[in-house]
């Protein structure tokens, strides 16, 4: 019985251990993937498994399993599974600071994007701040989220062009189109 009760604690702690072993993966660092192809570029950030909104703490917007994010500005990626639903940027603040605003369910607020597109045209809702309040939890149950950190603020505001431009996103350009998805990130 000794014996039983012994490799049952084994069990729970190996299990306690590999769950502390467990990487989260939400960040994408710009120089891993600036000379890749921007259709690798767009395959990785659907393959990354992002971070559920329902999880996500502010912690995370700062540090990724321990290390401090560095300095915190880029794009970020609103999915849902594979389907990128929304692609921002951020320069003048942190993730911080910018990812937070989506969730302000007052429709005449400034920063509230996300809450605005899924309303608008992915629910098909009036906006109202009712309906912004339906459109903040559908977005914690269904959407994770992929930071791309940038250690040159240089290309931030062209990757997110980028992005928007090749991607089917709730707030992609309706005039701007890039076809040849074999460019190379950097040269964009």
């Amino acid at each position: 019985m000794k014996n039983a009760e012994q490799n049952k604690n084994k069990g729970k702690f190996k299990l306690l251990k590999l769950k502390r072993t467990m990487k989260d993966d939400y960040l994408i660092e710009f120089d891993e993937i600036k000379n890749s192809t921007i259709s690798n570029f767009i395959e990785k950030i659907k393959t990354t498994k992002g971070k559920k909104l329902s999880d996500l703490k502010v912690m995370d917007l700062s540090y990724h399993n321990g290390k401090l994010i560095c300095p915190g500005e880029g794009v970020y990626i609103f999915r849902e599974n594979e389907e990128i639903l929304l692609v921002g940027k951020v320069s003048s603040m942190s993730f911080t600071e910018r990812i937070s605003k989506h969730f302000d369910y007052r429709p005449y607020a400034w920063f509230n994007r996300l809450l605005f597109l899924i309303c608008e045209r992915l629910l098909k809702l009036e906006r109202t701040e009712e309906n912004y309040k339906i459109a903040s939890k559908y977005a914690f149950e269904n959407l994770n989220i992929v930071l791309v950190n940038f250690k040159n603020k240089e290309k931030i505001n062209r990757t997110e062009r980028l992005l928007r431009s090749c991607t089917n996103t709730l707030n992609k350009f309706k005039n701007l189109k890039e076809k040849n998805l074999n460019k190379i990130v950097i040269e964009y």
